[in-house]
């Protein structure tokens, strides 16, 4: 039997040039078409998380006129108290019907949801509009502020709901809870009060003063909340302006 021997020709330096530039090619396609998908799929994030944050500030600009309307509205309510209070025609029943109402109040609650996604995916690295970027931040902060006060006076409206609770009369307080109309006075006046500041005046007094404290802070409240209105106007028509032909 014969056996055939195949002859092997070496490759010359040329082929293993080629070769290696193919292969070379190759993997460098596949890194760069690899990086542009990546980069494709950054930049839809950060369209769709914007586009979130342009539809939270929409919500938050509509709540923030809501909040300084009622606070204002509890503002004026407060004056005309006081008014009665000064001139000596403030009545038991008016003493019930104001304290009540003045203890109630709405907080401004920011829908973030689009602010949670950016913070989830690492920041605001994705972000390359630095107006943008200073524009959430600067929110952010305001944002915190804006808590911060109204934490504040959460508190004293705990205080004093804690002295109405001792100076208050039960069946009073009852039938107050159970006439509820709308709006920010929503407790009606009740019918007939027992003489409740001529009772316990020192407690009274202490009662008033944390009321007022409370209708204080609204004005502070207003003014942040005024801030954050610009301050969100202003982020939001960036992002309009650099993504909005973009946004479903």
């Amino acid at each position: 039997m014969e056996v055939h021997h195949h002859s092997h020709h070496p490759k010359k330096w040329k082929e293993y040039i080629t070769e290696f530039l193919m292969l070379f090619l190759a993997v460098s396609l596949g890194f760069f078409a690899e990086n542009i998908r990546e980069q494709q799929v950054e930049k839809h994030r950060e369209i769709s998380y914007l586009q979130n944050v342009h539809e939270d500030l929409k919500l938050d600009l509509i709540n923030v006129d809501i909040v300084i309307n009622l606070n204002t509205q509890e503002l004026r309510a407060m004056d005309t108290f006081f008014q009665k209070i000064n001139n000596n025609t403030i009545t038991n029943e008016d003493f019930y019907y104001y304290t009540r109402n003045l203890l109630l109040g709405k907080t401004f609650e920011s829908s973030h949801i689009g602010l949670d996604q950016i913070k989830s995916a690492g920041g605001l690295r994705m972000i390359k509009n630095v107006e943008i970027i200073k524009g959430i931040q600067e929110y952010v902060r305001q944002l915190d502020a804006l808590y911060k006060l109204e934490n504040t006076r959460e508190s004293t409206v705990v205080q004093a709901r804690f002295k109405m609770a001792v100076v208050f009369e039960p069946t009073i307080t009852y039938e107050m809870q159970v006439n509820q109309g709308k709006g920010v006075m929503r407790f009606n006046r009740p019918q007939k009060a027992d003489s409740i500041m001529q009772k316990n005046k020192s407690e009274v007094k202490e009662l008033l003063n944390l009321v007022a404290f409370k209708i204080n802070a609204n004005l502070y409240l207003n003014n942040n909340l005024a801030k954050q209105k610009n301050i969100g106007q202003k982020l939001d028509s960036a992002i309009v302006k650099e993504y909005g032909d973009e946004f479903h």
